[in-house]
């Protein structure tokens, strides 16, 4: 898809993407670079290389408040879980193989066949953790001493941290400037002390195409949804014509979702005010929906790169499929689960967690593992899927798990 790009960003100082004050005066940020971050940093390029004169510009207002979008960009760990699927409540048990459930394709299992526990919806929160470091400020008086009632506290995103998302349409253009690409963006708040990344743009790659079931579609949001209703009121569910005219097939209905409600608001940069508070559908969230017939593969990938709803271009209505569904400790587990309850995972274990040590620092070493891979059992089968696992945040939380 020519109109499609993947877009890899490596954090070199630390992002604070942040969210909204918390009652103890700490800063937190998203474990993610939301859309809005993502297509703000790149407009600050352009206006720092043409001068706020740009912004009143054809090119400008093409790319930046088109129809193109400017997708969240994730980690493997910071990937929503869907509001379809189900988890063990209180935690799995030693001996549970199976831990994840996920009702949006059949499975509506409610307890554990292992170990008995009920099982609960997820909240679409990420099921990993990415790195994150504390700093805590203070306002000074003119005196250069510590002003009283201004101690600040901000959680940030360690540098080193990788993203990766999609930009499509004339959001593509945002990458270049005077026909050279932009390899550098400044990420999120305070960005004379920190936010600065590192941008590799993948062009040869295609998103994977919306998963379906036969005539129905699955659609799952990576980022909040932005929809209303024929009269403009908040809804809770996708257009069913958009749908139908980016697929080129008649979307009947929506067979079931599964949704919360969450507010988006935000800051304009540019003006210097502060985005509308609206009520969004939250990352996450999963609709089953039945067609007139299959939507063919091309129709799939084009409404996976473009998003539902509105503000897209913002990153909101961003959707991932079956193949690109969060690699979670759960899932993750999941895969190694016939390790569990086997002797040998209790001897490895020190190794396993030298390991996370050696990912972070760029060196590993898997020819330890050797012995154990050579015999051809479930142990094995579940070590070589663990060690698949590159990102070592995400190792490490699923050798927690098992």
């Amino acid at each position: 898809m020519s109109d499609t790009a993947r877009i890899i960003v490596t954090l070199t100082e630390p992002v604070a993407a942040g969210k909204r004050l918390r009652t103890d005066f700490v800063q937190d940020t998203y474990d993610h670079v939301p859309g809005t971050v993502l297509r703000g940093a790149l407009a600050a390029r352009w206006i720092a290389e043409h001068g706020v004169e740009v912004t009143k510009s054809r090119d400008f207002l093409e790319v930046f408040e088109g129809s193109g979008s400017f997708a969240p960009l994730h980690s493997e760990a910071s990937v929503p879980a869907p509001l379809s699927v189900k988890v063990h409540k209180y935690g799995p048990g030693p001996t549970c193989t199976t831990l994840w459930w996920d009702a949006a394709t059949g499975d509506e299992q409610q307890h554990c066949t292992a170990c008995g526990d009920p099982l609960e919806f997820s909240k679409g929160a990420a099921t990993g953790t990415v790195p994150r470091q504390r700093r805590t400020r203070t306002a000074l008086t003119t005196q250069g001493v510590a002003a009283e009632s201004q101690l600040f506290t901000q959680n940030s995103v360690a540098r080193g941290t990788r993203f990766a998302g999609w930009l499509h349409g004339p959001a593509l253009r945002a990458l270049r400037l005077a026909e050279q690409p932009i390899d550098e963006v400044f990420l999120g708040g305070r960005t004379k002390l920190q936010g600065t990344a590192k941008i590799e743009l993948d062009d040869q790659s295609v998103p994977d195409p919306v998963e379906q079931h036969g005539n129905e579609l699955v659609l799952r949001l990576l980022g909040p949804g932005v929809f209303v209703d024929r009269f403009g009121f908040p809804s809770s569910e996708p257009d069913l014509d958009e749908l139908s005219e980016v697929l080129g097939v008649e979307a009947r209905s929506i067979k079931r979702p599964w949704t919360r409600w969450c507010e988006i608001g935000g800051w304009h940069v540019a003006s210097g005010l502060p985005k509308p508070t609206e009520r969004a559908v939250q990352a996450g969230s999963t609709y089953r929906i039945k067609l007139a017939e299959p939507a063919d593969e091309d129709a799939r990938r084009r409404l996976m790169a473009r998003g539902i709803g509105l503000r897209r271009r913002e990153g909101f209505g961003a959707l991932y499929s079956v193949g690109q569904a969060p690699v979670t400790a759960y899932r993750v587990a999941n895969r190694a689960a016939a390790m569990r309850g086997d002797s040998r995972l209790a001897e490895d274990r020190p190794l396993l967690r030298q390991r996370v040590d050696d990912m972070r620092h760029g060196l590993v070493d898997d020819s330890r593992f050797a012995e154990r891979l050579a015999v051809d059992d479930r142990y094995s089968t579940g070590l070589r899927a663990l060690l698949r696992v590159v990102d070592p945040q995400l190792f490490s939380d699923a050798l927690d798990v098992l």
